[in-house]
């Protein structure tokens, strides 16, 4: 039996096949609302805005009231920007266009917020494309990217330098030896993110261990022998050119109360003239990485004080200022993916903000979403903090619509919420995760092979979307993981494309082109190709004999299973192999892509509750407009939890 709870006055193409499908499966569909609106009915033949796919929400007695500003929550994917608008009155607008069209415009987001306000400024201004946008209506803009996330995975980051203590500078590329694979005998080891390394003579050691076994007056003759060394000494500090004894020098107390000694202290001019051999070769950007700079940052400081003086570098990167916690390597990878990838964000919001004026940093709040699924001010942005700021706005749109208990005819109470399972599916990959109350938070991650040390939530991609390019390969069925992007984009969207997996949805009837907005094409007002398509199967069907026999229809399904079984495969990683059960899950289905697998991914898994919010083809953005401020503060802390006895008896319960 088909269960609906449809909550919007528009439906999509794939959403008609979606329930359609269902509806002999006897799963659950849920259609769910925005919290402001009431139960309304479907209206299928609705007829949609084709120049933008606006859906303009209704407009009841529970609709908020406005504060007579735009207020923008913008998603910029790989192959679609969304865009969800809250107007001057308090009603709702969602946007959809392409995230590169170097023919009509330069930046997507621009383009999005340019297209709302020409058409709905409550004072009839118009805002022709090419100018700069007037500002003074714009309440707020917050915004998701991948632009982080696509420099990394394609190393396009800006050129730059690692800074580390003398005798360590191998260490990041060494690693912890970790292979992805352990049965792939031709596995490389990833690229390092910086270009050049500069070893500083530097060391500092923590004292725990070697005191451990001393008196009050062995420590103090060590502490006098770093005296005398220092007198010994024409310079300003204690340490001669010679290495001192383990254990010589002076007892300091570090930020989490541990005492380290600094055997090593870094000397001034050596530092600025390594770093201005840096500087010769065009790096203007260094990750600072020192040995126990969590527990004793001084050094770090004195070398990035000198690198700001010096005026040469627009990014010093201290690792101790990133992620101040132990474990050098992945200390050090965090430090060089925000040396790397915080210009390039930089770069990309010096290009947004050339299409407002000057009111855009000043008088509109602007902010980002962060891989912790928290916002924060675009000046407090890093590259690290980035990584899945796309993704992390359709987890928390998820979480606040589909994770709600199950109510009866008088809205009493009859089950409590079940655990959701979110699966975004867009066009370049598909992210998948899971909600059971409280956002599942990950404090360590590896990301192209370079392992990040910051909260991110636990989400897993595959490289599995609408744009996933389709092979045959010795009679095999290969669905990506290139993908056509945005640009030139599938077969269907006229831009001479790859044959993808959005074409082979257009073949099976489950994009249906009268359905979808005409913003194809020179002119950006074609349908999409559904005969462009036919034929891109035909051709592939002529050059392979495993093709051949099959109906063009066969075709398509076929890599549309594989695609499916792709993007199963995570969903269950994160249920079946952590012990908990698949089956009593719900599959929250959004992205622009997602409807249109939800049914054949349900019953894969077993699922019985499929759950797609009216703004599901826009929900991350959706997300992004409920999210809240996050302020991450962390230290490292050194704590005794017991102290061993010296008899048999064991720990000390009172200590």
């Amino acid at each position: 039996m088909l269960h609906t709870l449809i909550r919007s006055r528009s439906i999509s193409s794939c959403l008609l096949v979606a329930i359609a499908s269902l509806a002999s499966s006897g799963t659950a569909f849920h259609l769910l609302p925005s919290p402001s609106t009431r139960h309304q009915h479907v209206r299928p033949n609705h007829p949609i805005n084709k120049q933008s796919l606006q859906i303009m929400s209704s407009t009841t007695s529970t609709q908020e009231q406005g504060d007579g500003k735009f207020h923008f929550a913008i998603d910029r994917g790989g192959t679609f920007t969304d865009v969800h608008c809250k107007l001057p009155n308090g009603a709702e607008l969602v946007s959809k266009l392409l995230s590169v069209d170097p023919a009509n415009y330069d930046d997507a987001p621009t383009e999005g917020i340019r297209r709302l306000m020409d058409e709905h400024d409550p004072t009839g201004k118009k805002y022709p494309r090419g100018e700069v946008v007037d500002t003074s209506l714009i309440g707020s803009i917050r915004m998701g990217t991948t632009v982080a996330t696509n420099a990394l995975l394609e190393r396009e980051g800006e050129r730059m330098g690692l800074v580390i203590t003398k005798g360590f500078g191998d260490l990041l590329k060494i690693g912890d030896q970790t292979r992805s694979d352990i049965f792939d005998l031709t596995c490389k080891a990833p690229e390092v993110l910086y270009e050049e390394v500069v070893e500083i003579d530097e060391r500092v050691m923590l004292s725990e261990f070697f005191d451990e076994n001393k008196s009050e007056e062995e420590i103090e003759l060590l502490e006098q022998k770093s005296q005398l060394v220092q007198s010994s000494d024409s310079q300003d500090h204690w340490y001669s050119s010679n290495w001192p004894d383990a254990g010589v020098g002076k007892r300091i107390a570090g930020v989490t109360g541990e005492k380290v000694i600094p055997l090593r202290c870094p000397d001034a001019d050596e530092i600025r003239a390594s770093l201005q051999k840096l500087a010769d070769k065009g790096i203007q950007s260094i990750a600072v990485v020192f040995l126990h700079s969590y527990v004793y940052p001084e050094h770090e400081t004195m070398v990035g004080d000198i690198a700001k003086s010096m005026g040469c570098f627009s990014e010093i990167s201290l690792s101790h200022e990133v992620m101040s916690m132990v474990k050098l390597v992945p200390r050090g990878h965090t430090a060089c993916a925000a040396a790397y990838l915080t210009p390039k964000i930089t770069e990309y919001l010096a290009g947004f903000t050339k299409g407002f004026d000057d009111g855009l940093m000043t008088n509109v709040q602007l902010d980002f979403m962060k891989s912790d699924g928290g916002l924060t001010p675009v000046n407090d942005f890093g590259g690290h903090q980035a990584i899945l700021s796309g993704p992390a706005g359709g987890v928390v749109g998820y979480a606040k619509t589909s994770y709600r208990p199950s109510l009866d005819e008088d809205g009493n109470v009859v089950n409590k919420p079940i655990p959701v399972i979110g699966f975004d599916m867009g066009g370049t990959s598909t992210d998948v995760s899971r909600y059971d109350g409280t956002l599942e938070l990950v404090f360590e991650t590896t990301t192209a092979g370079v392992s990040i040390q910051a909260p991110q939530l636990d989400i897993h991609t595959v490289a599995a979307g609408g744009g996933s390019r389709l092979f045959l390969q010795n009679g095999l069925f290969v669905v990506g993981p290139e993908s056509s992007k945005a640009h030139p984009g599938p077969v269907c969207y006229r831009k001479n494309g790859y044959l993808s997996v959005t074409d082979a949805n257009v073949v099976l009837g489950r994009v249906i082109p009268a359905h979808f907005p005409s913003i194809f094409g020179p002119n950006e007002d074609e349908p999409l190709d559904l005969d462009g398509a036919r034929a891109a199967f035909q051709a592939l069907a002529e050059k392979n004999e495993a093709a051949k026999g099959r109906t063009l229809e066969e075709l398509a399904y076929g890599f549309v299973q594989v695609a499916n079984e792709a993007m199963c495969r995570p969903i269950r990683n994160l249920t079946q192999m952590r012990g908990f059960d698949i089956t009593k899950h719900a599959l929250a289905c959004f992205g622009g892509a997602g409807p249109q697998h939800a049914c054949a991914m349900a019953r894969a898994l077993g699922i019985t509750k499929v759950y797609v919010h009216r703004y599901g083809g826009i929900l991350s953005a959706y997300g992004l407009s409920m999210a809240d401020a996050v302020v991450e503060e962390q230290e490292p802390s050194a704590v005794v939890y017991a102290v061993a006895k010296n008899d048999a008896s064991g720990f000390d319960e009172d200590q």
